[in-house]
């Protein structure tokens, strides 16, 4: 039967409390798929869990606010870590457009590198504070 409903689980990989229940949510019947943040320091064990869940879905979460990036982002990094100062360097139109498209391929080679798979869905989110 298709499923009329997804529930996505955001930020799998981001630790491993999260992980779990993410996992958790899945088992009870709550979560049908989740999205991976391949940069976070838990995305080794959330792969992990993931194949023991071969009906969790597992997409990928584009990250570009937060954690080390995959490749050489020198324009983006504040002592190695990505942040939300990203969206001062939009509104002043300094964005470093190469290093985005970059990243953003690197960390898709990441996911597959990773989770074997490619990514079920693609998001990234996208939040003006």
């Amino acid at each position: 039967m298709t499923s009329l409903l997804i529930v996505n689980a955001d930020d799998f990989g981001l630790c491993k409390s999260v992980n779990y229940g993410i996992l958790e949510a899945h088992r009870n019947g709550i979560v049908t798929s989740t999205t991976a943040m391949v940069n976070m320091p838990s995305i080794q064990h959330a792969a992990q869990l993931a194949t023991e869940q071969p009906l969790l879905a597992v997409g990928m979460h584009f990250v570009l606010t937060m954690g080390k990036p995959c490749s050489p982002m020198p324009s983006l990094v504040r002592n190695g870590i990505l942040g939300k100062w990203i969206w001062e360097m939009e509104k002043s139109d300094q964005l470093p457009i190469a290093e985005i498209v970059q990243e953003l391929h690197c960390q898709y080679n990441q996911f597959i590198d990773i989770l074997v798979n490619p990514p079920a869905t693609l998001i990234a989110i996208i939040m003006y504070i």
